[in-house]
């Protein structure tokens, strides 16, 4: 546990680099270097969050890394909703809403061994607005982050960090099960509405059916062409 750091998902890797085990954990108050997915910076200030990662050494395929992150994101939203009231949802794919504010950012980072075509080892970041920072959120996401809550409780960073560590690691022993599926399934943010599926600079129109066991978006675009979409290809926007 760390007061600070640059990022947990670096200090880990150092760690895993080193050899250290299976269910390594760091936990820090505030990164100076905190990251999302696509290179973008999470903002990650003292006093306010719960910044974690924990070591994994899955024997499992490259192919098969997002149920990580999926998992990760169920057993994020089980956590919230023991220690409080509300009720989250998943934006496809990791990523934790509360009445339309993303309150927690997922990334999971991986080595890759090319002697086996498997994973060496993969870091789960997990980063959570636990309370509104001082002054509040920067403009650049003042309309779209938001905090769990609203007023300050006693230990509930630590109470957090316990109950997310022991849902995924309850999830993470049963992986070859899907156990955390249908969680997430009923979890999903804009079944059945239309969405802006997006890659890169192109934005094609869709309507979202769901996603399938492989935790893959299934999409159907106005053509009637389906698709399923793998995680880390696009980003998705309610039309």
């Amino acid at each position: 546990v760390y007061k600070e750091v640059s990022s947990t998902n670096l200090v880990l890797k150092d760690y895993a680099n080193q050899g250290a085990p299976e269910g390594r954990i760091v936990i820090a108050g505030m990164q100076t270097q905190g990251r999302g997915r696509l290179g973008r910076s999470f903002f990650s200030p003292s006093d306010s969050g719960l910044y974690m990662s924990i070591l994994l050494r899955p024997a499992m395929a490259a192919a098969d890394a997002v149920k990580i992150t999926t998992a990760a994101a169920v057993s994020v939203a089980l956590a919230v909703e023991k220690v409080s009231d509300q009720k989250p949802d998943i934006k496809w794919v990791n990523d934790i809403y509360i009445n339309g504010r993303k309150i927690c950012g997922i990334l999971t980072e991986a080595s890759f061994s090319m002697e086996s075509g498997g994973l060496d080892y993969a870091v789960l970041g997990i980063g959570v607005n636990t309370y509104e920072p001082e002054g509040g959120f920067p403009e650049a996401i003042r309309d779209i982050a938001g905090p769990i809550f609203h007023e300050r409780k006693s230990d509930m960073r630590n109470r957090i960090a316990a109950e997310i560590i022991n849902n995924f690691m309850r999830l993470y022993d049963s992986f070859e099960e899907n156990s955390f599926y249908p969680e997430y399934r009923k979890r999903l943010l804009w079944v059945g509405e239309k969405i802006n599926v997006i890659r890169g600079s192109e934005k094609t129109p869709a309507t979202m059916l769901g996603a399938d066991e492989d935790c893959r978006l299934h999409v159907r675009y106005e053509d009637g062409r389906e698709e399923y979409i793998s995680s880390g290809e696009i980003s998705i926007r309610k039309a």
